[in-house]
């Protein structure tokens, strides 16, 4: 379906253009698999160091002579009428660009990602979200700014709450119950007090590779102290309507063929308390230290569940892995391939004008702030992935009535009282920065659900 169009949009020399905002990791690696493509040109990347934008063409072969820094957004428009690929500081010259037809916001950064999606659609451009620090901070909100404009937010395909997401879609399609939905992790009993320093160490970067691949340490720590599950489980949970369990979610040390069994009800032989939740499942063993024998690692599950007898003995006799007292089957994919399969969601955008996944308009999860370590009145929090403050999921009406301090909003923010590790923090106890964009986007959407 979509290389047919893509195809076709190749031949009549009218590709999808696409502007990436953020030339990390991810918006290089989307940059090569463009490359790599038909019906889709990257022709303006944005990026606080143009270095990077600039690299990120380099490494898919774009000479240096075909890419050109602007400094406006008229010169970005006539670098890709002449059939050159711009680089520019500010990602706004690519949003107010008459010529690109998608935007791709990959900075992780709330408060960067909160001012380029309402411009964005303010623009009334499609909208592919990578950063879910912001999307789950105001999510919902922009969801129906584009609704309003008339075009998509939607999340990527390729992250794990999107593939996940493909699953939840295919099993709901079919009329089945969702009776958990989440991904795999590698978290190890030290890794929730990690710090940036430690992700070399952690992930066995080179310094080769971190300079190729312009790895961002505070980001992948978020990787390994748990933030970044959290938060991408919340964005899950809030396009699909699945709640945490509990607060931060079980997250059992679980091997692949137990999953559908674990995530059961509790008087079915697991551990859950209802129906219908977002999880985690650890690769790690109760240990703390070993790995699993089978663990899904950073793949994706969906526990489905049906009543009806001929269905689930079809289900057992393609050997999916049973749970919930035969009634409940196990989906997954060992995988997610990030980058690599973000073009889905930015074709199914601009040619179908549909989302891989956007949040439903009231959400029913927030991330939560939360000590790191014991903090000081006068520190300040540095947000995901840093030195401060850990993520964890919650329902959104207890943070609501916990009056709880979304992650998105702790950074850059003052304490004004003693905080010890592993309390939550909330609203009453820091200084807020009055002039940040996400916080006024936030107030809107918590003033309008």
């Amino acid at each position: 379906m979509f290389s047919t169009q893509l195809a076709k949009r190749a031949s009549e020399n009218n590709p999808i253009r696409v502007g990436i905002i953020g030339a990390g990791k991810f918006g290089a690696g989307l940059v090569a698999q463009l490359s790599q493509m038909q019906g889709m040109v990257v022709s303006a990347i944005a990026d606080i160091d143009v270095g990077h934008a600039k690299g990120a063409y380099e490494v898919s072969n774009v000479p240096s002579d075909a890419i050109q820094q602007v400094g406006n957004v008229d010169a970005l428009n006539d670098a890709i009428r002449s059939g050159k690929r711009a680089i520019t500081e500010d990602g706004l010259h690519i949003i107010q660009s008459d010529l690109i037809d998608v935007v791709v916001e990959a900075t992780g950064i709330p408060e960067v990602g909160a001012r380029m999606a309402y411009h964005t659609l303010m623009h009334r451009k499609h909208l592919v979200m990578v950063n879910v620090e912001t999307d789950v901070t105001v999510g919902p909100f922009l969801r129906r700014l584009a609704d309003t404009a008339g075009v998509v937010y939607t999340l990527v395909d390729g992250d794990q709450p999107g593939v996940t997401m493909n699953i939840v879609e295919w099993s709901k399609t079919l009329g089945f119950e969702i009776v958990a939905a989440g991904r795999g992790t590698v978290f190890y009993d030290d890794d929730r007090v990690g710090i940036p320093e430690t992700v070399p160490q952690r992930f066995g970067f080179s310094q080769e590779q971190i300079e190729r691949r312009t790895i961002n340490f505070k980001m992948f720590n978020s990787f390994r102290d748990g933030s970044k599950a959290q938060i991408e489980m919340t964005s899950l949970a809030n396009m699909v309507g699945l709640p945490p369990d509990v607060r931060g979610m079980h997250e059992p040390s679980v091997n692949i063929e137990d999953i559908a069994k674990v995530f059961s009800l509790q008087e079915e032989g697991g551990i859950l308390n209802r129906h219908g939740v977002v999880e985690l499942a650890n690769s790690v063993a109760t240990d703390g230290r070993t790995m699993l024998a089978d663990p899904l690692r950073m793949g994706v599950f969906v526990v489905i569940r049906t009543d009806h007898p001929f269905t689930q003995e079809d289900l057992a006799g393609y050997n999916l892995h049973p749970g919930g007292n035969g009634k409940n089957y196990l989906l997954y994919r060992p995988y997610h391939l990030v980058a690599v399969e973000a073009p889905i969601s930015i074709a199914k955008a601009a040619l179908y004008g549909q989302p891989t996944g956007t949040p439903l308009p009231t959400p029913v999860a927030d991330v939560i702030t939360v000590a790191k370590r014991n903090l000081k009145a006068g520190e300040t929090l540095d947000g995901s992935g840093g030195y401060t403050v850990n993520g964890l999921i919650e329902k959104a009406e207890i943070a609501h009535a916990e009056n709880l301090l979304p992650l998105g909003l702790a950074y850059d923010v003052k304490l004004k009282s003693d905080v010890s590790q592993g309390e939550a923090i909330s609203y009453d106890m820091v200084e807020l920065n009055e002039a940040s964009f996400v916080l006024k986007l936030r107030r809107l959407q918590d003033a309008t659900v």
